[in-house]
C-alpha cells in the first residue's frame, strides 16, 4: 500500500460525481473597555454576546468580487471609519441548491456575489493566553454551503477561537478561461475560490489576536470539499506559514477523479467550452463578455466545470500528489479520516430509486458499466456478491466506500507520514442521525454524518445520550489536536493506528486496511 490509486477516468469520474455541496457601518462610538468592540486592520467592529460566546459575523476579509473584480484574486477590504455592525451572517456566495446535505444553510438559490465574509466566535472571558484557532471550510463540492451553516460552540467552550469562511463557488470561485488567464499578474485563472480562503487566512494572521487568537496556533479543517481544499493548501506555496495544523474529514485532492486537480490547459479548455455554451465563444471579448452575465445565467452553466484546483500555475505549481512524493509541501501535523459508510449517502440518493431499489443484477450492471476493465466487475462481484450482504445497496455502497475512501484515506495517510505527523481516524457510529426518510437501507456512518458530533444542530442533530458522549469525546480530542497535543496513537508505515469513532467507544486499530479489503482493491487497479 502507500501508492495512489489510479482507477480509469471514466470509473472515478461517474462515480465522485456523486460527490458533486454586506453589513452597513454603524454610527454609534464604541464604549471604552466594550467587550463586543473589536478594532481589526479595515476598522471597529461590534459584534454580539450569547450563551458565553462572542459572535462577529458577517466581517469582510476582502472586497466585494463584483464587476470588474469577478474572476480576479480577492483585492483588499476598503477601510471603513466608525463602527461596523457584526451581529448577523453575510448572504451565502452564489449557488444553486444543494443535492446532499441539509445542513448547508442555502435551502434555495443564492443569487449574492458579495459574499466574501467570515464569522469569528470567541468565549466571552477573556484570557491572558491568546488562544488556539480553529478556520473552518465548509464543504459542499466547492458548489454550495456557507460558513454560518455550523455553529461554533462545541468549540469555543473548549476555549478555541473558530472562524467561518464564505468562499466563491461554483463557476464564479473555480472558472479558467485563456482570456482571464491573459488578464491576470502570473499567467493563469481559475482556483478563485481557493484565492479567497489563502486571503481568510492572511486576514486571521493580522487580525485574529484582537479577538484573543493566537496567530502562531491555526488550524485549517474542512470537510469533504473543504478537505480537498486543504489538501490543495498544503501543496502551494502561497499557503506557506498561513496555518500550523490542518484537519482532513473525508476528501482529498491526491486520487484521480472529479475532485483531483487538472493542468491549467485542460481547466481553460473546459472554461472556453461554458463560455461559448453562455453566448461568450470570441477569445477576443470573452473575459467582458462573461463578467456582463447574470449572475443566473452562469450558475446552472457551471455544472459542466470541473470543480477543482489547476496545476501549473503559481497556486499549485505541481500536483499535490507528486509534491508529497517528494516531501516539497507545507509540512505541518495533519489529522485527517473518513467515515466508515462514506457512500450509502449517494447510493440512496442516486441508485435507490423509490420503489425501485437496486436488485442484484441491477447492481452488477451498474458495476460493468462503470468499470469496463476486463474481469474487474466480476471480480468485484465475487468479493462483494449481494448475497453476502442485506441488500444489493449496501453490498454496491460498501465496494465503492472501500475503492473511493477508505483506500485512498489509509493510502493517504501512509504518504503524509513519511513527512509530517499523522493521526487518523475512522467515525463509524452506525447510530448517526440520518435526514433521508425511509431509505432502502440504514445511512449508518454515510458521508457528512460526523459533522453534528462536531457542530451542534447540523443537519437533525443529536437525539440520544450514546450521540451525545460521542459527540462530548471526539469535540475533545479535535480540541487537543488544535491546541497542539498529540490527540491519539500516531498513524506510522510500521504502525498504522486509526482511531475508530463509535458509541460504545473509541477504538485504536491496526485492522483498517485489511477490513476495508485494499489489498483486493490494487490488485484490480495495481498498487
Amino acid at each position: 500500500m502507500g501508492a495512489v490509486r489510479s482507477p480509469l477516468s471514466v470509473v472515478a469520474a461517474t462515480v465522485a460525481v456523486l460527490l458533486t455541496l454586506t453589513a452597513a457601518p454603524a454610527a454609534a462610538a464604541p464604549r471604552a473597555g466594550e467587550p463586543t468592540v473589536v478594532a481589526t486592520a479595515s476598522g471597529l467592529l461590534r459584534g454580539s454576546v450569547s450563551g458565553g460566546l462572542r459572535h462577529f459575523d458577517g466581517v469582510p476579509y476582502a472586497a466585494p468580487p463584483v464587476g470588474a473584480l469577478r474572476w480576479r484574486p480577492p483585492a483588499a477590504v476598503t477601510p471603513w471609519t466608525g463602527v461596523r455592525d457584526a451581529t448577523a451572517p453575510a448572504s451565502p456566495c452564489a449557488q444553486l441548491p444543494s443535492q446532499f446535505l441539509p445542513g448547508e444553510s442555502n435551502g434555495g438559490t443564492s443569487t449574492d456575489e458579495d459574499c466574501l465574509y467570515l464569522n469569528v466566535a470567541t468565549p466571552a472571558t477573556r484570557s491572558a493566553v491568546p488562544r488556539p484557532v480553529l478556520v473552518w471550510i465548509h464543504g459542499g463540492t466547492n458548489l454550495s454551503g456557507a460558513g454560518s451553516d455550523y455553529d461554533p460552540a462545541a468549540f469555543v467552550e473548549r476555549g478555541i477561537v473558530v472562524v467561518s469562511v464564505n468562499y466563491r463557488l461554483g463557476l464564479l470561485g473555480w472558472l479558467a478561461h485563456p482570456a482571464l488567464s491573459a488578464q491576470s499578474a502570473d499567467g493563469a485563472s481559475g482556483d478563485y475560490g481557493l484565492l479567497d480562503q489563502q486571503a481568510a487566512l492572511r486576514w486571521v494572521r493580522s487580525n485574529i489576536l484582537a479577538f484573543g487568537g493566537d496567530p502562531t496556533r491555526v488550524t485549517v479543517a474542512g470537510q469533504s470539499a473543504g478537505s480537498q481544499d486543504i489538501c490543495l493548501h498544503l501543496a502551494s506555496p502561497s499557503a506557506a506559514g498561513l496555518f500550523q495544523r490542518a484537519i482532513m474529514q473525508s476528501a482529498t485532492c491526491l486520487q484521480t477523479g472529479l475532485l483531483a486537480p487538472i493542468p491549467l490547459a485542460q481547466a481553460e479548455a473546459a472554461g472556453a467550452n461554458i463560455a461559448a455554451s453562455v453566448g461568450c465563444a470570441d477569445p477576443a471579448t470573452a473575459a467582458q463578455c462573461l463578467r456582463q452575465l447574470p449572475v443566473t445565467t452562469l450558475l446552472p452553466a457551471g455544472a459542466a466545470l470541473p470543480i477543482t484546483g489547476n496545476t501549473g500555475t503559481a497556486v499549485l505549481p505541481t500536483d499535490p500528489a507528486r509534491a508529497w512524493s517528494t516531501g516539497a509541501v507545507n509540512q505541518v501535523p495533519i489529522l485527517t479520516g473518513s467515515t466508515q459508510d462514506e457512500y450509502r449517502l449517494f447510493t440512496a440518493l442516486f441508485f435507490d430509486i423509490p420503489g425501485a431499489p437496486l436488485t442484484p443484477d441491477s447492481y452488477a450492471a451498474i458495476l460493468r458499466q462503470q468499470i469496463p476493465i476486463p474481469g474487474a466487475a466480476d471480480a468485484i462481484l465475487a468479493e462483494y456478491p449481494a448475497s453476502a450482504f442485506p441488500n444489493a445497496s449496501v453490498a454496491y455502497s460498501t465496494a465503492l466506500t472501500d475503492l473511493f475512501s477508505a483506500c485512498p484515506a489509509y493510502d493517504d495517510s501512509t504518504l503524509y507520514s513519511g513527512h509530517v505527523p499523522v493521526y487518523t481516524y475512522e467515525f463509524a457510529d452506525p447510530d448517526a442521525p440520518s435526514f433521508l426518510t425511509d431509505p432502502v437501507m440504514p445511512l449508518a456512518a454515510f458521508h457528512g454524518s460526523e459533522l453534528p458530533y462536531l457542530f451542534p444542530g447540523f443537519g437533525e442533530g443529536l437525539s440520544t445520550a450514546g450521540q451525545r458522549r460521542l459527540a462530548t469525546a471526539m469535540t475533545g480530542l479535535w480540541s487537543r489536536f488544535i491546541a497542539g497535543s498529540a490527540p491519539w496513537p500516531r498513524f506510522t508505515p510500521a504502525r498504522d493506528v486509526v482511531l475508530r469513532l463509535d458509541q460504545p467507544g473509541l477504538t485504536p486499530i491496526t485492522t483498517f486496511e485489511v477490513e476495508h479489503r485494499c489489498a483486493f482493491w490494487d490488485s484490480i487497479f495495481g498498487a
